[in-house]
């Protein structure tokens, strides 16, 4: 798994690059981590919301990562073409 971080305050927020072994391929999560009383770095399980500037930092920290790959980049520039 790779994966990139943006932080927000006590969220982090994340883009991971997973690999499904039953579907035999690639997917990209988003998701959201807080520090917690049981445990440092949680995940939370619940829908990510962030603002517009968060977001379009965290897809620019994943392009330049590599965890989006520019077969990824490629789709985003043709669809704003």
């Amino acid at each position: 798994m790779r994966s990139v971080t943006v932080e927000d305050g006590d969220e982090r927020f994340a883009i991971e690059k997973i690999y499904i072994k039953s579907l035999q391929r690639y997917e990209v999560r988003i998701c959201l981590y807080r520090d917690c009383r049981d445990r440092i770095n949680k995940l939370i399980p619940r829908p990510v919301d962030l603002t517009m500037d968060k977001f379009v930092a965290l897809i620019l920290v994943g392009l330049k990562a590599g965890v989006l790959d520019d077969d990824f980049k490629q789709e985003l520039i043709k669809g704003l073409a």
